[in-house]
C-alpha cells in the first residue's frame, strides 16, 4: 500500500493500512478508536514522541504548525506529525510485547507503564551514522530536515527499528 500512496492520500491508503495493521498486531476486533489500555498506551507513547519531536523542531527554529504532508489548520503539530511516523513502531512494539500473553486487557495505564513508555526515548534505533538512542535520532532527523530546507539536501535521515534495547552510553 505504501508504494501507492499519493500526495494528500486521496484513496485513504494510510487509513486502510491502519485498519489492516492494528488488528493483525493486537487481535481481530481491535479498533484504534476504542477505549482501553492498548489505545491509552499507544496514545501516551505517541504523545511522548510527538513532544520530543516538537521540542527538537522548535530548538532548530522550525515551527511545528507548518507541516509538509500534515496541514490541518487545527493541528499545532503538523510538522511533528510528519516526522513521527518512522518512530511509531517503537511504541507499537512495546505495547505489543506488554500485552502478549497478558490474557485480559489491562484495566488502565499505570504509572510504571507510563515510565516505560518514556524510557522508549532511550531505545536503540539505527541511523545512517550508527546506532543511537531514539531521542538522539530525533535530533538527527530534525537536523536532516533542516538540511533539506536550507541546502536542498535530498536525503532525510530517519530511524530503523532495532528492537527495544536500551541504548548504552559511552563515556
Amino acid at each position: 500500500m505504501s508504494a501507492n500512496v499519493r500526495s494528500g492520500d486521496p484513496e485513504n491508503l494510510e487509513g486502510q493500512a491502519a485498519a489492516f495493521y492494528f488488528p493483525h498486531l493486537f487481535g481481530n476486533g481491535f479498533f484504534r478508536g476504542e477505549e482501553g489500555w492498548i489505545n491509552a498506551a499507544l496514545n501516551y507513547g505517541y504523545a511522548i514522541l510527538r513532544g520530543a519531536i516538537a521540542r527538537g523542531l522548535v530548538a532548530h527554529g522550525l515551527h511545528p504548525v507548518q507541516g509538509i504532508f500534515h496541514a490541518s489548520e487545527q493541528n499545532a503539530f503538523n510538522l511533528a506529525d510528519d516526522l513521527i511516523e518512522p518512530f511509531r513502531p517503537l511504541v507499537d512494539l512495546w505495547v505489543f510485547q506488554a500485552t502478549r500473553g497478558a490474557g485480559d486487557e489491562k484495566a488502565e495505564l499505570a504509572s510504571d507503564d507510563k515510565a516505560n513508555l518514556v524510557r522508549l526515548l532511550d531505545a536503540d534505533v539505527g541511523m545512517a551514522s550508527g546506532v543511537m538512542s531514539a531521542l538522539s535520532a530525533i535530533e538527527y532527523a530534525v537536523e536532516s530536515l533542516c538540511r533539506m530546507f536550507e541546502a536542498n539536501d535530498p536525503v532525510l535521515d530517519l530511524p530503523l527499528l532495532l528492537g527495544l534495547h536500551a541504548h548504552t552510553w559511552e563515556y
